[in-house]
């Protein structure tokens, strides 16, 4: 059974911390985590130009704090997901990579839409969905980042087809994309907008479960639950 404890949700999240935290301390969390996978010397990075990463990681804090506090969230996930899965170092690497620049493309969204308290309207929301494309642009021009310029293009895809930008279904969505898709959702429903309240962890994994097959890779929705499930269940334990 999944505790409603907000400190279970803190400690699940390795690098929660509050929006107005200062910008030192975001740029050494993100800098930290990328020194150490440098350090790693993992062929990912091999292919990576790490340093224009970092850079566009900075740029998002400074554009928008909650797109980097989300970002981290969603890396953290990504990188908890990928070892649910069993994926190599090298892949949870990458996954963790994916989930803090996911959402590079908004530094080019206007920030009245971007922070805008009450519903988009069409129009706007047609602006915030070019996210995802301009994040795609942005990596494609860095060396060695097509394959995380096409995941990033594609994280906003729906298993039964009918999301943007390409209306691609199925597993024709990359695999790191169709993980994103649930990362990102589970973090954007559980974290408080200035626009709602978060969600329970509860209902937010009905959701979930209620969205298999058609929003999400059903798979994929089962390892992420598996893996709050074990998470959450670790901590209470060793809470006590």
């Amino acid at each position: 059974m999944i505790s409603h404890n907000v400190e279970l949700r803190k400690r699940l999240l390795c690098q929660k911390h509050d929006i107005n935290d200062n910008v030192t301390n975001t740029i050494n969390n993100i800098g930290g985590r990328m020194h150490n996978l440098k350090q790693n010397k993992l062929s990912v990075i091999n292919i990576v130009n790490m340093e224009a990463i970092e850079e566009f990681c900075h740029q998002v804090y400074y554009c928008d704090p909650y797109t980097s506090m989300h970002a981290e969230h969603v890396a953290e996930l990504m990188a908890g997901l990928a070892n649910q899965m069993n994926m190599s170092s090298d892949e949870i690497n990458l996954a963790f990579i994916v989930g803090l620049v996911h959402d590079v493309g908004k530094i080019k969204t206007p920030g009245d839409i971007l922070n805008k308290s009450g519903r988009l309207t069409e129009d706007e929301f047609k602006v915030m969905k070019q996210h995802a494309e301009n994040g795609a642009d942005m990596l494609s021009n860095i060396e060695g980042a097509e394959k995380l310029a096409s995941i990033m293009l594609h994280h906003h895809e729906r298993y039964d087809g009918k999301g943007y930008p390409k209306g691609i279904a199925g597993e024709n969505i990359p695999l790191l994309s169709r993980m994103l898709a649930v990362c990102d959702t589970f973090d954007a429903m559980t974290t408080n907008r200035c626009y709602r309240k978060p969600v329970s962890l509860e209902d937010c994994i009905t959701e979930i479960k209620r969205c298999a097959g058609t929003q999400f890779d059903p798979v994929i929705c089962g390892l992420f639950i598996e893996f709050l499930n074990e998470r959450f269940i670790f901590m209470e334990e060793a809470s006590y």
